[in-house]
């Protein structure tokens, strides 16, 4: 039972047009709401008009200069995503489609598991040290997770550089024995993880706009051949 009541709340926190949890969520005049950045394909799509049609009920909502940032934001949504997303991690070694919910994290793989990865992971001679946290104590903020990872040939130091010849993460020790040689460009893990992340994000702002174009023109021919 509970398990089908956080699929359904999960259901709910997912985009109709992306199909992903919302991110920025706004909310059109029929009430329904969607990710800023489906709106902002919806709108470029249909020729950056004033007027937005919604995806599924065809209702019409003015976009303000043309600008979707200003239509009003789902507050209530954000806060229900904030708090999801707080209490329910989901496994992220799980090789599954169903994302179980994790129970533990690793601060020295810096992955969430769940009960089956937990105990698969406790079995592995390699990592009986490891420092795991209970994914109760994170949320009730006893503990915290740490931002780096210990690294393997010095347990006590953080891996906070990043070799981008090497395509490895290293601590300063790691550093100065093996990376100074010319070639080895050494950024910081911030830095690396940032650039990686706008990598992401902007692949996925791409595929989305794909994505959403494909539905919008979907839903045009299935209107056309309902009249």
């Amino acid at each position: 039972m509970a398990d089908a009541l956080k699929n359904v709340i999960a259901q709910s926190l997912e985009c109709p047009v992306c199909l992903d949890t919302f991110t920025d969520p706004k909310i059109l005049s029929c009430s329904h709401t969607y990710c800023t950045i489906c709106l902002d394909n919806l709108l470029e799509c249909h020729g950056n008009d004033q007027m937005l049609r919604c995806p599924v009920c065809r209702a019409e909502t003015q976009v303000p200069n043309q600008d979707v940032s200003k239509l009003p934001a789902n507050l209530a949504l954000k806060s229900l995503i904030e708090d999801m997303k707080n209490q329910y991690q989901y496994c992220t070694s799980c090789k599954s489609e169903e994302k179980p919910q994790a129970v533990v994290y690793c601060q020295d793989c810096g992955k969430y598991f769940c009960s089956t990865c937990h105990n698969t992971h406790s079995q592995w001679p390699g990592f009986i040290t490891h420092e795991v946290l209970a994914m109760t104590e994170i949320v009730s903020g006893k503990m915290s997770v740490r931002r780096y990872r210990k690294c393997r040939k010095h347990p006590k130091e953080d891996e906070e550089c990043f070799c981008s010849d090497c395509r490895r993460f290293a601590c300063f020790k790691c550093v100065v024995m093996e990376h100074t040689n010319v070639g080895h460009q050494i950024i910081e893990v911030a830095v690396y993880e940032c650039n990686h992340m706008k990598s992401i994000e902007d692949l996925k702002s791409k595929a989305n706009k794909k994505r959403s174009c494909f539905r919008n023109t979907l839903i045009s021919l299935m209107n056309r051949r309902s009249v």
